[in-house]
């Protein structure tokens, strides 16, 4: 999974929500690829890093929506599938999680670029700086020090 650092820090909580499928989709993408399981810890923590996303996605949920109850049982099915792909270690379960997910993902970008307030959830966050230096030509991060950063009480 690449490093998401400064799209997060800057993502309002419509593109939270997207990164969040992003990264479910990835690490069940990375658990299709090992199989036949080789490696039992490597997939096992592929399946495991796919639910802790999920649960998140559960979680976050306000549950006065009506909509909330049908993502709840959504969410609940994925998860069931996957544990499924889990137990038998084979891609269909989780090429069809894989596809619920990419299509709820489709909905939340529209919502996402919808979003009326499209401020990051994390106010007062570093500045990430990247570019190419003189001489070797590898690329560099930057970070600008503030003493007051992250969440504003």
């Amino acid at each position: 999974m690449e490093n998401r650092t400064a799209q997060i820090a800057n993502a309002s909580p419509g593109q939270l929500i997207v990164i969040t499928y992003e990264l479910i989709l990835e690490a069940l993408d990375e658990a299709q690829g090992q199989i036949p399981v080789k490696d039992e810890k490597s997939f096992k923590r592929s399946i495991e890093s796919a639910q802790k996303l999920l649960r998140e996605l559960m979680v976050s949920l306000d549950m006065s929506y009506d909509i909330s109850n049908d993502l709840m049982s959504l969410y609940s099915y994925i998860n069931k599938i996957i544990i499924k792909g889990y137990v038998s270690q084979k891609k269909e379960p989780l090429m069809e999680a894989s596809k619920l997910l990419t299509t709820l993902l489709e909905g939340w970008k529209q919502a996402a670029a919808l979003e009326d307030d499209n401020s990051p959830v994390i106010e007062n966050a570093q500045q990430i700086y990247a570019g190419l230096t003189y001489g070797k030509g590898s690329l560099n991060e930057s970070v600008v020090e503030e003493k007051n950063r992250g969440f504003k009480a």
